[in-house]
């Protein structure tokens, strides 16, 4: 049997929690400033990933912010199972 899953995808802006609660959790940085991700650096046009193994749901709730002048923006994309 197939196990269903959809994607869902939001923008971030400002400096926030960014709650996981998926099996993998994708950000990319589209902005022109640095993202920072629990003190991890996310560079313009890099991003993070954090996959899980069938089964597992990451419950990390991130602490998110940026630095510099510019377009603070990130993209994050999370697989949730039905």
């Amino acid at each position: 049997m197939l196990t269903q899953f959809y994607e869902y995808f939001q923008l971030y802006n400002t400096p926030q929690e960014v709650r996981s609660e998926c099996n993998a959790l994708t950000v990319v940085n589209i902005g022109t400033t640095t993202a920072i991700l629990d003190g991890l650096e996310i560079a313009p046009g890099a991003q993070y990933v954090s996959t899980g193994n069938e089964n597992e749901i990451n419950m990390t709730r991130y602490r998110l912010s940026f630095t510099g002048a510019g377009n603070d923006i990130v993209l994050v994309i999370r697989k949730i199972y039905k």
